[in-house]
């Protein structure tokens, strides 16, 4: 697998524009450095000034655009999100870098994977720069990394692989989260006011006066010192979000540690509420966690299950209700700390314990189904990475993958000998057309404007389909123009033609709007399947086709796009 500079496939590697971002202000919405999360473009997350006007159409964002994070803490650091689907002019802003791609060479979407993997992140590692409060990489030193590029058609296939499986994971995501939704309406549903009994205590809802709520140990008692390969688990509080256990970043203690911090143990059903720091989410303790010890950073209730049921318990104490009287009886000297007194009395909404079962029974019935939702969800994560792996290294077989032809760029496949001589019939026939009086031959690259190649295109192929070599056919043959079209092999032979202004960039920059004379659009035509039923052809490019067979026919063609008219 070839193996390409960033500088030689993103023509446009830069930051954004310099604008100041004020609250409460209105007009065109501008990217900060927030706008990325998740790997996607959040339009929640974005800034205004006040801009009403066109003044940065040069920054507005445009589908396939790629932006990246290049100041930010070091954990930030170069993510990235893809411009797509968004119908709405976005001004790119300062501390995002934007990557337009050369779609000669590169496939936005294939570009955006790579850059999600950890073997890109690592890349950064050494042209970043740290500073006290943040981190940055220059946009010379990014342009020097270099990506994994195989054929365009590969990399459409591996696109469109992580793509489907990345589309599952969101599904699934999705679907947990509603099932989590579902049991909150179900929860707010069943207790009302017309339902209440009346307030209790947390103290009241233990199971005996002595024991009834405690706390971890403290101070030195549980120190790094005492964690173990495996052991005891710790329950510590960075493993409930949200009223969830989160396991991925277990710790353990030994039998003869936990032995001595017994009175911090925990068991099934005891409803834990964190402390400190996110102070006041709870959670019931599963079946799944028979041993286990809390460390300093809980308070423990043992429900009195005749009185209360530890499900609802743990659903009512992270209900809005109890948590604002959490917050008012919180302390921050640093960091927020609810204390075990301040537990102890707080109040909650009681009712009636066959009400309190029913409730149990069909949140733990939907708990079911998202333990197997979650299970699908890692395996699915576990395939992204296994697959995003493999297909960047060049491990997996891609010709079985099917892909859209319909993505492919133009591959300006043209033969370079010189053109057989326009017959006179032909050659009369053109020249009715209005055309400005050309002397063949005297016409070069260099001396021509985009704008005059733009005219002589949109007099001969408006409202007319063409691809490359019809293209490059009526500039040489009919206006006369030594048109600069560097094939690849000519540009590895001669590295100054790749960056050249050639025929190349021309079609290129009309494709993706940033061609100020000529926006074009491409589409696959499949001449056996007559999938545009309204194509037509200049009747030199159609007298030339009528000499080929459908296969031959088939392929990638351009339209001019009318503004006005196409969508």
């Amino acid at each position: 697998m070839e193996f390409e500079k960033l500088d030689d496939i993103f023509p446009v590697i830069r930051n954004g524009a310099n604008i100041k971002q004020t609250p409460n202000k209105a007009g065109k919405p501008i990217t900060r450095i927030e706008t990325i999360v998740d790997n996607k473009i959040d339009l929640n997350r974005v800034g205004y000034a006040d801009i009403l006007n066109d003044n940065y159409q040069d920054f507005y964002l445009k589908s396939g655009d790629i932006l990246m994070s290049h100041i930010n803490s070091v954990t930030h650091l170069g993510k990235v999100a893809i411009v797509e689907n968004i119908d709405t002019d976005i001004i790119h802003g300062m501390n995002l870098l934007v990557l337009k791609s050369d779609i000669f060479k590169v496939f936005p979407k294939y570009s955006y994977y790579y850059f999600l993997t950890n073997k890109f992140r690592k890349q950064l590692i050494p042209i970043t720069k740290k500073s006290i409060n943040q981190a940055s990489f220059n946009v010379s030193d990014i342009k020097e990394i270099q990506i994994p590029l195989p054929s365009y058609e590969n990399q459409i296939r591996i696109a469109h692989l992580l793509e489907k499986i990345e589309t599952t994971i969101t599904e699934r995501k999705t679907t947990i989260n509603l099932l989590d939704e579902l049991v909150k309406a179900t929860f707010y549903q069943m207790f009302n006011k017309e339902r209440k009994i009346k307030d209790i205590t947390l103290e009241d809802l233990a199971k005996d006066e002595q024991h009834s709520i405690s706390s971890g140990p403290f101070g030195s008692n549980l120190t790094s010192a005492d964690y173990v390969t495996n052991g005891v688990l710790v329950l510590r509080g960075k493993n409930i979000t949200n009223g969830r256990l989160n396991l991925s970043d277990s710790k353990f203690v030994s039998l003869k540690k936990a032995e001595e911090l017994k009175r911090s143990k925990i068991k099934p059903d005891d409803v834990v509420i964190v402390a400190v720091g996110s102070s006041g989410n709870a959670l019931r303790i599963p079946n799944e966690i028979p041993d286990a010890i809390m460390s300093q950073n809980f308070n423990k209730i043992t429900p009195n299950k005749d009185l209360v049921n530890p499900v609802f318990l743990a659903d009512m104490i992270n209900s809005e209700f109890v948590q604002k009287q959490f917050r008012d009886v919180t302390t921050n000297a640093g960091r927020t700390f609810l204390g075990l007194s301040k537990v102890r009395n707080i109040t909650i909404p009681y009712y009636h314990l066959d009400l309190q079962n029913q409730f149990a029974d069909i949140a733990q019935k939907i708990e079911g189904i998202k333990a197997e939702q979650e299970a699908q969800l890692k395996n699915l994560e576990e395939l992204y990475a296994s697959v995003s792996h493999k297909v960047f290294e060049g491990d997996i077989e891609l010709s079985k993958v099917p892909f859209d032809a319909n993505l492919l760029p133009n591959p300006i496949e043209v033969t370079l000998e010189k053109p057989t001589k326009t017959p006179d019939v032909v050659v009369k026939k053109e020249i009715t057309k209005e055309k400005k009086n050309i002397t063949k031959g005297k016409l070069t690259w260099e001396i021509i404007s985009f704008k005059e190649v733009a005219d002589y295109i949109r007099q001969e192929f408006d409202g007319h389909y063409f691809n490359a070599e019809m293209l490059l056919r009526f500039l040489r043959e009919n206006i006369g123009m030594q048109v600069n079209y560097f094939s690849s092999v000519e540009q590895k032979k001669n590295p100054q033609y790749e960056n050249a202004d050639d025929f190349y960039r021309f079609i290129a920059s009309a494709l993706t709007g940033e061609n100020h004379f000529l926006t074009l659009e491409q589409v696959f035509y499949n001449a056996e399947t007559e999938n545009i039923s309204n194509i037509s052809f200049t009747e030199t490019d159609l007298e030339n086709l009528s000499k080929k067979d459908k296969k031959e026919r088939s392929g990638i063609y351009f339209h001019i796009k009318d503004e006005t008219t196409t969508p």
